[in-house]
C-alpha cells in the first residue's frame, strides 16, 4: 500500500476556496482520495514549502506574500506575517532556506521581490527590475517575470523573463544580494515560462509558453552561462503550431527509468495534454508520448517522491488525474480521482 499527500491551490473566481489537501492512498483493491480545505484564501496561485513553513501568494490588498507555520502532521497553517500591497499578486515562489530567502517572481510588474525569513516573518529585502520585450502582444508588450530557482550549485538564481525572451543568471553574495552574471536570449517569441535542471546540472531544460517548445540549454556553473543545444515541440508532430495551445508545467524524474534514462515532462494548456520525453546521454530530447490529461488547461503537475506516480490538476476543469509512471517513464491514465477541484494552479507533494 501506498500512501501520498499534496497540497492544490488555485484561482478562487468559481467554486475554490483556497488551499487543500489531497491524500491518495493506492494498493491492491484500487485508489481511494480524500480532500479537504486547509486555507480559506483569495486566489492562492502558487505555494512554497520547507519543513514546517508554508508560503503562498494571494491577490488580496493588491498583492501579497504571506508565510505560515505548518503542522504537516496535524494539517494546521498559522500566519506568521504576510507582505502586502505589492501592486499585483506574484505568480510564483522559490525558497531558499539555506539564506532563508523567498522568490516571489511578478508577471505583471515583471519584478522579482525578495524576502527575508526570521523569528519575526517575512520582510522585503530587495527587488530586481527585468527589462525587455517581444514580438507578442499582449503577453511580451514589457518584461514578465514567470520564474526564480536556484541553480543546483547552489550560487546562482535562474530568472525567466517570458516578455523579454530571456533567462537571467544572477550570482549570490555573501548578504543575499543578487548580480548580474549572464543573461540568455531565446528565439524571439518564444515566451519562456519555466525551467528545470537534469539531476546531474549540466544540462538545462526550458519550456516556452508562447510558442509550445522545450529548449535544451547546456549550463556552466562556474559562469552561469546558458548555451543553445537544441529546441523540440511540446506537442506531437501532428499538432506542433497548434493556435491556442500554451505550454505550461515541466518537471524531470530524479530516477533513472528502465533503460537507465532519465525523463522529462511537460504539459499543454490549449491540446491538453502532457508530453513525455526520453533524455539522451548529451541532454537531447525524444519525444516518447503524448498522452490526454483528462480535464482543461492542465497548468501544473507532481510527481510523487518515489516517481511511481503523477498527478495533475486543472484550472479550467474540476478534474483531478492520477498517472502511473511505467518502466520506461511513460504515462499509463489509474483514474480521475472523486475530489472535485477546480481552479488547481499549483500542485506540491509533502510527507
Amino acid at each position: 500500500m501506498k500512501n501520498y499527500r499534496f497540497l492544490l491551490s488555485g484561482y478562487t473566481r468559481r467554486t475554490n476556496k483556497g488551499i487543500h489537501v489531497l491524500d491518495i492512498r493506492v494498493d491492491k483493491s484500487g485508489v481511494e482520495d480524500h480532500s479537504s480545505l486547509l486555507l480559506e484564501l483569495e486566489d492562492p496561485s502558487y505555494l512554497a514549502i520547507s519543513g514546517d513553513k508554508l508560503f503562498a501568494l494571494s491577490s488580496r490588498d493588491r498583492g501579497g506574500v504571506l508565510a505560515y507555520d505548518f503542522d504537516r502532521d496535524g494539517l494546521n497553517a498559522k500566519l506568521i506575517n504576510g507582505v502586502y500591497q505589492l501592486g499585483k499578486a506574484p505568480c510564483h515562489l522559490y525558497f531558499d532556506q539555506q539564506r532563508a530567502r523567498l522568490y516571489a517572481s511578478n508577471y505583471h510588474l515583471g519584478r522579482l521581490d525578495i524576502f527575508g525569513l526570521d523569528k519575526d516573518g517575512l520582510s522585503l529585502v530587495d527587488s530586481v527590475e527585468l527589462e525587455g520585450s517581444g514580438p507578442v502582444s499582449p503577453n511580451q508588450d514589457g518584461p514578465r517575470c514567470h520564474m526564480a530557482l536556484m541553480a543546483p550549485n547552489g550560487q546562482h538564481i535562474m530568472v525567466v523573463n517570458l516578455g523579454g525572451d530571456r533567462v537571467q543568471t544572477y550570482a549570490i553574495d555573501g548578504e543575499g544580494g543578487l548580480r548580474l552574471l549572464a543573461s540568455y536570449h531565446t528565439k524571439a517569441g518564444m515566451g519562456p515560462r519555466h525551467l528545470v535542471f537534469s539531476p546531474y546540472s549540466k544540462y538545462l531544460y526550458l519550456v516556452g509558453e508562447l510558442d509550445s517548445t522545450v529548449e535544451v540549454l547546456s549550463y556552466d556553473e562556474c559562469s552561469g552561462r546558458l548555451v543553445h543545444i537544441n529546441i523540440v515541440s511540446s506537442l506531437p508532430e501532428a499538432y506542433e503550431g497548434l493556435v491556442g495551445n500554451s505550454g505550461a508545467a515541466i518537471k524531470i524524474s530524479n530516477m533513472k527509468n528502465q533503460k537507465g534514462k532519465y525523463n522529462l515532462y511537460v504539459s499543454n494548456r490549449g491540446h491538453d495534454s502532457l508530453s513525455v520525453y526520453e533524455i539522451g546521454d548529451n541532454g537531447d530530447l525524444s519525444l516518447l508520448q503524448n498522452i490526454a490529461s483528462g480535464g482543461k488547461n492542465p497548468r501544473d503537475f507532481a510527481l510523487t517522491p518515489d516517481e511511481k506516480y503523477l498527478l495533475v490538476g486543472h484550472q479550467d476543469s474540476d478534474d483531478i488525474v492520477l498517472f502511473k509512471r511505467m518502466d520506461d517513464g511513460s504515462l499509463s491514465l489509474v483514474k480521475k480521482l472523486d475530489s472535485r477541484l477546480d481552479e488547481i494552479v499549483c500542485i506540491l507533494p509533502f510527507d
